[in-house]
């Protein structure tokens, strides 16, 4: 949040009556204007950043300013997510919304757990659409290589884990026939022109291999990361009036400090992404 004093400063309200006191000192050229304004100016800056109205003031444009990017996040994400990834987000809003009325908004501590949830709310869209990304991306490969009637629906389809299973075993045991020929060919070559084609074929094959592996076990890992987060919205709500707040906020931590290293692993993910695309 910003420095209390320069958003007491930033006030629309601030900033319009010393522009007026201003002005109106150097249409007159009363010095005494000029210092009566930087004396009011003084004792502004001196009460209201520290007091209780601005603290809610802030925390109320502070949590508008939340809700109102998560909105967005909301409405780019939500049409992309197969249904029951929205039903499961709409839970966790609807949990967060109880939460908050269970608590006492005037606490510090509290405050900070509303936030953290809505940090871990927006975890859960980005998440979300990245599981979606990655099962889409499996199902074009296996299409690729197996074409199949699909259903025509314009909600995204119901890939669920034993299908995610099955299509990475699948599309593994494709690559790797493919380039057990492949290198048969090769080593059979004796053009070196075609077999330079053959190596870059290996190449690219070889990669996707290693892709679909890799996106078998992030997926597998979103699906707990999904669930964790659940848990944890579930937890919060069962603990809050039982528990001291530096145990809940401990709880909360825990899970941040668990997506902060799944949100890395996706990023990690992205040259593979963008090699597999320009492939």
């Amino acid at each position: 949040m910003k420095n209390r004093y320069l958003a007491a400063i930033s006030e629309n309200a601030n900033v319009l009556g010393m522009a007026s006191v201003v002005a109106l000192a150097a249409a007159t050229g009363i010095v005494p204007i000029l210092l009566a304004g930087l004396v009011a100016e003084a004792a502004y800056l001196i009460f209201v950043p520290d007091s209780k109205w601005f603290e809610k003031r802030l925390d109320a444009r502070h949590n508008a300013e939340i809700e109102a990017h998560r909105q967005r996040i909301k409405d780019e994400t939500l049409p992309k997510l197969r249904p029951s990834l929205r039903a499961r987000y709409e839970k966790l809003e609807q949990a967060r919304r109880e939460i908050e009325h269970q608590a006492s908004n005037d606490k510090q501590w509290m405050r900070e757990v509303l936030r953290k949830l809505d940090f871990l709310l927006e975890k859960f869209l980005q998440f979300a659409l990245k599981d979606q990304q990655f099962r889409n991306y499996l199902l074009d490969a296996q299409q690729e290589i197996h074409p199949t009637p699909v259903p025509k629906s314009r909600e995204p389809l119901e890939l669920n884990d034993k299908w995610t299973r099955d299509c990475v075993q699948f599309l593994q045991a494709a690559y790797m026939r493919d380039l057990d020929q492949l290198q048969a060919q090769r080593d059979d070559e004796g053009d070196d022109a075609t077999k330079a084609v053959l190596d870059k074929r290996l190449e690219v094959l070889g990669r996707r291999r290693d892709f679909i592996a890799r996106i078998g076990k992030i997926v597998t890992n979103l699906t707990q990361q999904l669930a964790l987060l659940e848990d944890t919205f579930g937890l919060i709500s069962d603990e809050l009036l039982a528990r001291a707040p530096e145990q809940v906020l401990g709880d909360i931590e825990d899970v941040v400090s668990q997506t902060n290293a799944m949100t890395q692993v996706l990023e990690e993910m992205a040259p593979f992404e963008r090699m597999l695309s320009s492939i």
